[in-house]
């Protein structure tokens, strides 16, 4: 069966003036300027194929030549060299609102974004209450589109985009706008055009719906792929090319909470002073290994006698995702401030780290102990990166034990006959 999409050495460059020549004035008197520009290569040899049936997501910063790529794909950008190809009808949704008026209501911008996907009005006139269900616009079908909010818009497009029954599916960052209501309805209607056999090529900053619903992701890098595989190992190499250039970073611009970090906010009555992590030898580190030990010190300054309080941390993935929590109140650790301008130094040790290779951030917080009033929260207060150590993929250390029997031999058919004649 020959594959819905064909990308074979593809190459895109654009051309960037140096020069602002927008008036003819400045043309006569700069006519060398012409001359001056440079070039951008927003795709480098690109090369793949999408086969019927598969949910593929495209991954990477931004920049990095994601919707360049789609737009040479939908015909909207010619190809410097080589060729993407689509074997079959498409439906793209690559920008808020194209084909829209906002002069226009809903209910008419449903005929004319249709017409765009080419349906008769006969086709549209009966899925039209389908349509504005789907984008939960039932009361505003008679208003003009220019006084939707941005997630209305995207809503109302999105929902004509899938009216299309086309081999292919093309989106670039549909779940940008929307709510999580709606995010997971367009997801149902992912799944439905999976069921139906439909392929889906969908361009997202979002990781996690990525692997949940991705049976492959692409992940590109100044125009380049830099890996192609199931979800869960490529967004796992996304984390490491993440966490690696938050550390090149910091090595410029250390981010270990220092006093009167702006990422700090709260009444201040009691409040962090600093905020760090060290190894095994107590010595200040932003890498550790998976399965060793890692200290979170904290030392807190009190201004005011508050009485008793709460210190809590957190531990984020490099994107945010959280993966675990805790603080002094849920582990029976009881603090209490002590006298105006003293320090309490508190320290949180894990022994043996369960996380794989990535980069995290630490949160830490001081609150009363109901939770309610907030003395000092600093996020991040800290980054740290966990080497890779083996092949395991994900994000958490299992420590499972693989267990294999052989049970006694077992007869032979021939054998079983003849006993049993």
């Amino acid at each position: 069966m020959n594959p819905v999409v064909e990308v074979s050495h593809l190459r895109k460059r654009f051309r960037l003036p140096l020069d602002k020549s927008t008036t003819l004035k400045y043309r006569v008197t700069h006519w060398r300027s012409s001359s001056r520009y440079r070039d951008l290569i927003a795709l480098r040899d690109i090369s793949f194929d999408v086969p019927p049936g598969q949910f593929l997501g495209i991954a990477g910063p931004n920049g990095c030549g994601k919707s360049t790529l789609l737009k040479v794909l939908c015909r909207i950008y010619k190809a410097d060299a080589g060729y993407a190809r689509v074997n079959g009808e498409f439906s793209a949704f690559l920008e808020l609102g194209v084909g829209f008026n906002p002069e226009l209501t809903a209910r008419e911008n449903i005929f004319l974004g249709g017409a765009v996907l080419g349906l008769t009005r006969a086709q549209l006139r009966d899925k039209v209450d389908e349509v504005l269900a789907f984008a939960e616009l039932e009361d505003f079908a008679e208003q003009k589109l220019k006084n939707f909010s941005s997630g209305m818009q995207v809503r109302l497009a999105f929902s004509v985009a899938i009216l299309a029954q086309t081999d292919l599916l093309v989106m670039d960052e549909v779940l940008a706008v929307g709510d999580a209501s709606f995010q997971e309805k367009c997801f149902d209607a992912f799944s439905r055009y999976k069921r139906e056999g439909k392929t889906i090529v969908l361009v997202s900053h979002d990781l996690g719906s990525l692997e949940e619903y991705c049976d492959r992701v692409i992940l590109l890098n100044r125009g380049e792929i830099i890996a192609d595989g199931p979800a869960v190992e490529v967004t796992s190499t996304y984390h490491r090319m993440i966490a690696e250039h938050a550390l090149a970073t910091e090595r410029d611009s250390p981010t270990e909470l220092s006093r009167g970090d702006p990422s700090q906010w709260g009444s201040r009555a009691i409040e962090f002073a600093s905020v760090s992590l060290t190894d095994a030898n107590g010595q200040r580190s932003h890498r550790f290994d998976t399965g060793g030990p890692m200290t979170l010190e904290m030392q807190i300054l009190v201004h005011h006698n508050v009485g008793e309080f709460v210190c809590g941390m957190a531990i984020r993935r490099a994107d945010g995702l959280l993966l675990a929590g805790t603080n002094t109140f849920m582990d029976h650790v009881k603090l209490s401030s002590d006298a105006p301008g003293r320090m309490i130094s508190v320290r949180y040790a894990i022994d043996s780290l369960p996380l794989l290779a990535g980069g995290y951030i630490v949160q830490v917080a001081l609150e009363d102990v109901t939770g309610s009033h907030s003395y000092d929260h600093a996020d991040p207060a800290a980054n740290f990166h966990i080497n890779a150590m083996g092949a395991h993929v994900g994000m958490l250390e299992m420590h499972g034990r693989w267990q294999v029997a052989h049970d006694q031999d077992v007869p032979s058919s021939d054998a079983v006959r003849q006993t049993a004649g």
